[in-house]
């Protein structure tokens, strides 16, 4: 699915009307229906509502909204705290009335509904919410009845995951045609609770344009081995790294990558610790790297020179941060031709140094930040990082000619053509040492297979976040441990293989 901001959706809105022909009205109309038939499938048992409307288009949905709900037998209350709406709204209004609809006068009664429908801005809202709307929020938020909230939760910006306050807190959002990236972006997606994407007729080719898109589960590209297959053909992968105190971060990634399919596996070690690495791994081999416990300059050459063995390279994990790495990143960059996956102090490296050496990369770049790594390669605050998530990845992109994963709550891949993809899957649980890690393992798989490497990263990103949730049903969100994603990739392929596609939600 494409994810939109406000000003799109606005020209998408436009275009609909005027030009393909489909009046507000009816729009209006299949938005009040998708949110009753959402309501009714996650509160079947509700028999009194409250719709707090809006003036405006918003306002217009959840007043039509009202009407159905009356029609279906449901006791339905309307709360107009912006007063009296006109145009499409107010049509819709009048109507409602007419059915029987009750207008409520002063404050209503919020603890004596079952259900509280929030249509009071939608998505052209700037926050922040002040005066009447702002005390309005705070007594949906205030009280004990579960929250719809139509399109966007009222108060929140759709075009960002920063969380203004106030702003609704929702147990559903129920949105149209195309999620927005509020919806997806943390913090303020914890705001929306379930967000349903609901058909209300609008052409999808109109938003083709719009570089932001989820990544569809049931798209994805998988390897697939020939009969005649060798493991060679499947990928021989290097990753370089580790110091001491830091070798299971070079370890956890070899056996993710084993996990992934890759044919052949070798992990490049500093010889101090190579005896530490080999004690930990069976399926892998160990290159010793010259010269103590950290990767020092005299491993470029020897790297290099054995490029033509291997399909791809991982560099940086449990590498440290230190002036001889520094010259370690830029000579690799340069040097290697193959697809190259920079990770932890790879990237931390890569900031001392400065972005403008990716420019002379010949082959596939790909960058896997956490947010405060990615903090140190653009000089932006962690936070403006943060909510505004898919717009930092694909201008860094795009500007530097490289793939970018940004890990998050949400992780999200950038490309050099300006596109980015979003993946909705993972656990809170994932958030332990290590996961990063084994992700880049299952990253570096997949690019050193014959895999066009966007599809290799979206598979790759969609893959570890299945994995994660299958290792946390498996044990508890607070006791899984990085290892424990490894062992769940071979289901979390299975899982793929078999999905069949469901309702369009968000969790």
């Amino acid at each position: 699915m494409k994810v939109l901001t406000s000003s799109e959706m606005k020209e998408i809105d436009r275009k609909t009307i005027e030009e393909v022909g489909i009046p507000s009205l009816v729009l209006m109309e299949n938005a009040a229906s998708g949110v009753l038939e959402a309501i009714l499938r996650r509160f079947p048992e509700v028999r009194r509502i409250l719709v707090v409307a809006g003036k405006g288009n918003n306002g217009g949905d959840g007043i039509a909204l009202s009407r159905r709900m009356k029609i279906k037998g449901i006791e339905t209350d309307l709360y107009l705290p912006l007063g009296t709406p006109k145009g499409d709204a107010g049509l819709q209004l009048r109507i409602a009335k007419k059915v029987g609809v009750k207008v409520v006068k002063g404050k209503p009664k919020y603890n004596s509904y079952d259900l509280i429908v929030d249509a009071l801005f939608g998505t052209g809202f700037k926050p922040p919410a002040e005066g009447v709307p702002a005390e309005v929020i705070e007594e949906i938020n205030r009280s004990d009845a579960p929250v719809v909230a139509v399109d966007v939760p009222s108060g929140l910006s759709a075009d960002t995951g920063t969380l203004f306050e106030p702003s609704v807190k929702a147990d559903l959002t129920v949105t149209f045609q195309f999620p927005k990236v509020c919806h997806l972006l943390f913090p303020a997606a914890k705001r929306c609770g379930e967000v349903e994407v609901v058909d209300i007729s609008i052409p999808n080719h109109l938003a083709e344009a719009v570089p932001r898109e989820t990544i569809d589960v049931s798209r994805l590209v998988l390897p697939s081995r020939e009969r005649d297959t060798y493991k060679t053909r499947e990928g021989h992968v290097l990753i370089v790294g580790g110091s001491r105190g830091k070798t299971g971060a070079v370890v956890m990634a070899g056996k993710a990558a084993t996990r992934t399919g890759s044919g052949l596996v070798t992990i490049g070690v500093p010889e101090g610790l190579n005896g530490i690495v080999e004690s930990l791994v069976i399926e892998e081999m160990t290159l010793p790297l010259p010269k103590g416990d950290t990767v020092s300059y005299f491993s470029v050459d020897l790297i290099l020179d054995l490029q033509d063995r291997f399909s791809a390279l991982a560099l940086g994990m449990g590498m440290g941060r230190y002036e001889e790495g520094q010259d370690i990143v830029r000579d690799i960059v340069k040097g290697w031709r193959k697809p190259l996956l920079l990770d932890a102090d790879g990237l931390n490296n890569l900031a001392d140094l400065g972005p403008d050496i990716l420019k002379e990369r010949e082959g596939v770049t790909v960058l896997t930040p956490h947010i405060g790594e990615f903090a140190r390669l653009t000089g932006l605050p962690p936070d403006e990082i943060t909510a505004n998530q898919t717009e930092v990845a694909r201008t860094f992109s795009k500007e530097w000619g490289c793939f970018v994963v940004l890990k998050g709550a949400r992780t999200v891949v950038g490309t050099p053509e300006g596109k980015v993809w979003i993946s909705t899957r993972g656990t809170p649980a994932m958030a332990k040492g290590g996961a990063g890690d084994v992700l880049s393992g299952i990253l570096l798989a997949l690019l050193g297979k014959d895999l066009d490497p966007e599809e290799a990263l979206k598979t790759g990103v969609v893959l570890h976040g299945i994995a994660g949730e299958i290792a946390e049903r498996r044990t508890h969100r607070e006791s899984l441990r990085a290892t424990d994603i490894i062992e769940a990739i071979p289901e979390a392929y299975s899982y793929i293989e078999n999905f069949s596609r469901k309702a369009d939600t968000i969790n």
